[in-house]
């Protein structure tokens, strides 16, 4: 992105924390919340590494400011000290089941290719960087700070819980427009006009979102939905990388075979 570019959606992101802060009442705190992630979004476009976790902590320290500007205890957060011990034990369970599902259609060969991602096609260290580093202290962070925890907590006063996870489900999902292009762009599955992959990206992330939500209000932490976010996206960077290596190594001593679905 342009230099401009960033620098405009780094005035969008401080924007947005100064409305949602300054501007009274909930619906003030829920714009706010929503120019500061665009924000973020613009600022971090093609970004990775420690500038983009350095930008998802300090938007997350902008949303948490907004959350105690309009009275958003930790517990509204779903960060209240009672439901720590639940949520690790459902955190936990979620990470093994889930790891165990993608593993196991990393290695299938009719699932195998939803994997065949060229952003996976880097060094066992930056993938590494990504699972450890770059998903949960950025990715998860952010996007579940804001929409699982301050937004749902904001639409609750005004709507109640139900039209809560409608709400930011929907915003979820619009809000991987941007992700899903790139993706198009570099996945091996895709080809042609882009909007199939926005809008089975959009619908699938919105559903997820949807699921998420409810995860949080069900357990009453906010940990069983980032665990399970982080265990989605990096477990699927890891096969992801593995499927890169075999296709690599298949490609390299035999093109015309088919990829193998062992890693």
């Amino acid at each position: 992105m342009h230099v401009l570019g960033r620098v405009a959606a780094l005035l969008a992101l401080a924007a947005g924390v100064v409305i949602g802060t300054l501007v009274g009442g909930t619906v003030g705190g829920i714009v706010g919340v929503l120019i500061a992630m665009m924000g973020f979004q613009g600022l971090t476009l093609g970004v990775d590494g420690w500038k983009y976790v350095s930008a998802a902590l300090a938007t997350t320290g902008g949303l948490a400011l907004i959350a105690w500007r309009h009275g958003v205890s930790a517990t509204d957060l779903g960060l209240g000290h009672a439901t720590w011990v639940t949520g690790i034990i459902w955190s936990v369970g979620i990470i093994a089941g889930i790891g165990i599902v993608i593993g196991f259609a990393g290695r299938h060969p009719r699932t195998q290719p939803l994997f065949a991602d060229e952003r996976n096609d880097t060094s066992g260290v930056v993938a590494a960087r990504r699972t450890l580093l770059d998903i949960p202290f950025g990715t998860v962070l952010v996007e579940e700070f804001a929409f699982r925890g301050v937004m749902l907590a904001l639409v609750a006063v005004l709507y109640g819980s139900v039209w809560a996870v409608v709400i930011t489900s929907v915003l979820f999902g619009l809000w991987h427009v941007a992700p899903a292009l790139e993706m198009h762009d570099a996945h091996q599955a895709t080809s042609g006009s882009p909007w199939p992959t926005v809008l089975s990206t959009v619908l699938f992330t919105g559903l997820a979102g949807a699921g998420w939500a409810v995860l949080r209000l069900f357990t009453g932490s906010l940990f069983p939905p980032a665990a399970f976010h982080w265990a989605a996206n990096g477990t699927g960077v890891v096969v992801g990388w593995f499927v890169a290596r075999t296709r690599t190594v298949v490609d390299v001593l035999d093109p015309d075979d088919e990829p193998s679905a062992d890693l």
